[in-house]
């Protein structure tokens, strides 16, 4: 009876010893499964991402991307996970190996920041505004502003040499001039230099002092400069 008991006892005690240890086991691993965690923002920017050309050896490029990125005081709880990454080893020759890295997981829900268009630059130069169209008109046209003195100094060079005015024109516009017409005192606003319509002659002025960006002429086609000087050259 005596030795019952002892036997008894002592498969309690392994029960005990092995329920102890299942306990510290499931504790541990709880532990390893619970992911670490950080104060994470979403950014957005261009991101390089490296590549192999041959073995041990990589280049990168550029995307542009949105990324969580660990910050103190991140509106937003992100995972870190670990994982694998090409590093450079020698920038000379672009010698790379694979290293482990830990980066931010972005939330399943998290919000893309709204990205900000950017304006398209505007496009200065010579352009031809339709009949009836000012140089105005033409220039916001293009997200860009008139210049008159520009303008008035070609109408300067038509008047000095016709030569001058038609090559301009051929190289610029690629018309070239059927004849050359100086309206004199007869033009209607300030509006030359230009092309009469229907394939008519290469219009100027003797008379005009100053140019009018806002004059239009029904049957002119002006030449308008948009933009500054350096964008407009004679």
């Amino acid at each position: 009876m005596a030795r019952f008991i002892q036997i008894s006892m002592a498969s309690v005690a392994l029960m005990f010893a092995v329920g102890v240890a299942q306990i510290i086991a499931k504790e541990k691993a709880s532990e390893q499964v619970a992911p670490e965690t950080c104060d994470c923002e979403v950014q957005s920017g261009m991101c390089e991402y490296w590549f192999e050309t041959q073995p041990g050896f990589c280049k990168y490029d550029e995307t542009p991307c949105d990324k969580c990125v660990c910050v103190a005081g991140g509106q937003m709880t992100c995972e870190i996970a670990t994982g694998t990454a090409l590093a450079v080893t020698n920038p000379q020759n672009g010698a790379c190996e694979v290293i482990k890295t830990t980066y931010a997981v972005c939330p399943a829900d998290t919000p893309r920041p709204t990205a900000t268009p950017t304006p398209a630059p505007a496009a200065g130069g010579w352009y031809l505004a339709a009949a009836s169209e000012s140089c105005d008109a033409k220039c916001a046209s293009v997200g860009s502003t008139c210049n008159a003195n520009q303008i008035q100094d070609l109408n300067n060079v038509a008047v000095g040499s016709t030569a001058t005015y038609g090559a301009f024109m051929l190289s610029e516009f690629g018309y070239s001039c059927p004849g050359f017409e100086d309206c004199g005192f007869n033009c209607v606003g300030n509006a030359q230099p230009g092309i009469e319509i229907g394939s008519g002659p290469c219009e100027y002025s003797s008379q005009q002092t100053f140019t009018s960006c806002s004059d239009a002429n029904g049957k002119l086609e002006r030449v308008c400069c948009c933009g500054s000087a350096a964008d407009c050259p004679i």
